[in-house]
């Protein structure tokens, strides 16, 4: 077991490369010939050291022992060895894994503690997964009390705790602040072609714990200002986003216009145009969107990705050839391809925490906000409706009439929603 093979995807661990290792359903015997399986430096000292009987469920506890260590330090184990020979002699001396001077401050102690209680030289003394896991869950306990924060206020309403699990829908009720003043903006943004069908809130402690952590980063990163506000997003995985949360590679080409990232409109007219039902629909027509809690923090603007030299250049060498159009079309979308694979083009600019889009249109600019970090963004709301007449393309002879992001922070909503009637 070491770090490498423990991936991290939504918030879900995975463990992979199991061709490394031998597995058996009974307990596996390990011998001196399979000490060159795995990555020395978190093989457990029978492992590498080639004794017999070694059972696979206390190497597995030094190896997740390991693990941790790693993570609370930053180093590999044994950091000061240079070679394995080298490791191998401070095994042999019963040398730590790591010191504790090496922890990141604000450990927690039970987490120390446990990582010594998994890396002891004595098999027999070490802990089985199950006791592991009771030891986790104490320091999480820990961690939460010490990292308390406020539920919203109609989550404690209805009986919600910080330790509950799970995701579930509450609708609101018509007669609700929420319910009004999310019905005003949509009357705002979208006339009277639109007849709201229902408002529910999402409930996801887990998830809102993350955005809460993650705002805590966007102020410490921007003097204490957070820029929160409430944007529109849509997509035909509304279910995975609200249980799991966004995922900011999930885009497909067509919404990585400004780079890699979650795509937000403070003007719903753009998010219906994306809507899952919104193309070759016949009206009137079922939809809903997303209205997502968004710490935006200090916004550079950015412009599209065809405006930057590299894409310009090709247009360019384009003009001189005789080629199709398909072919033309083929050498921009993998030149796109090409450019969202830099890392330029999937994080901001050092000392901002999102972006702002801009365009030579007058109208189209400043109508889409990018997130490049999944958890700046918490999806609060589903909000469906009925749209029962056209709107203009948004990204045609409708772009004129979508808010800007100015436009909306000067908004009754955006003042009332940052005044805590929205949660």
């Amino acid at each position: 077991m070491k770090p490498d093979n423990l991936l991290i995807q939504q918030g879900r661990l995975k463990v992979s490369d199991f061709g490394l290792a031998t597995v058996r359903r009974t307990m596996t015997k390990f011998t001196g010939d399979m000490s060159q399986k795995g990555t020395s430096f978190f093989m457990a000292p029978e492992m590498l050291l080639g004794e017999r009987g070694a059972l696979q469920s206390a190497i597995d506890v030094w190896g997740f022992g390991c693990c941790i260590a790693n993570v609370v330090t930053g180093e590999i184990p044994f950091s000061k060895c240079r070679s394995v020979p080298e490791l191998v002699q401070q095994m042999r001396q019963k040398q730590s894994v790591y010191l504790r001077v090496q922890a990141r401050e604000g450990s927690p102690q039970k987490l120390l503690d446990l990582i010594d209680k998994c890396c002891q030289y004595e098999v027999e003394k070490r802990p089985n997964m199950e006791m592991v896991e009771k030891e986790l869950r104490s320091v999480l306990e820990s961690i939460l009390n010490r990292n308390s924060f406020e539920l919203p206020p109609p989550w404690v309403q209805r009986g919600c705790s910080h330790h509950e699990s799970g995701w579930k829908m509450i609708e609101c009720r018509d007669d609700s602040k929420d319910y009004a003043l999310i019905k005003a903006r949509l009357a705002s943004d979208m006339g009277d072609c639109v007849t709201l069908r229902k408002i529910e809130m999402s409930v996801n402690v887990d998830l809102f714990r993350r955005y809460h952590f993650e705002r805590d980063k966007v102020l410490r990163e921007n003097s204490d200002e957070a820029n929160e506000a409430w944007l529109w997003h849509a997509t035909a995985s509304e279910d995975t986003v609200l249980q799991q949360g966004f995922d900011t590679n999930y885009c497909g080409l067509d919404f990585q216009y400004y780079g890699a990232g979650v795509y937000l409109a403070p003007d719903s007219k753009l998010s219906n145009h994306y809507a899952a039902s919104s193309r070759h629909c016949q009206l009137p027509s079922n939809r809903s969107m997303l209205l997502c809690r968004v710490a935006c923090g200090k916004m550079v603007e950015r412009s599209p990705l065809t405006s930057t030299p590299e894409f310009q250049q090709l247009l360019l060498q384009q003009a001189q050839q005789q080629i199709s159009s398909e072919e033309k079309n083929r050498q921009c979308v993998d030149k796109l391809r090409e450019l969202l694979r830099m890392p330029k083009h999937r994080t901001c600019p050092p000392g901002s925490q999102s972006q702002l889009g801009v365009e030579s249109h007058e109208r189209k600019s400043k109508t889409e906000i990018v997130v490049n970090r999944s958890y700046q963004v918490f999806p609060a709301y589903r909000v469906s409706y009925t749209l029962r007449s056209a709107l203009p393309n948004p990204l045609g002879e409708g772009m004129r009439n979508l808010k800007t992001f100015e436009e909306y922070t000067a908004s009754d909503f955006h003042r009332q929603a940052v005044s805590d009637l929205l949660f």
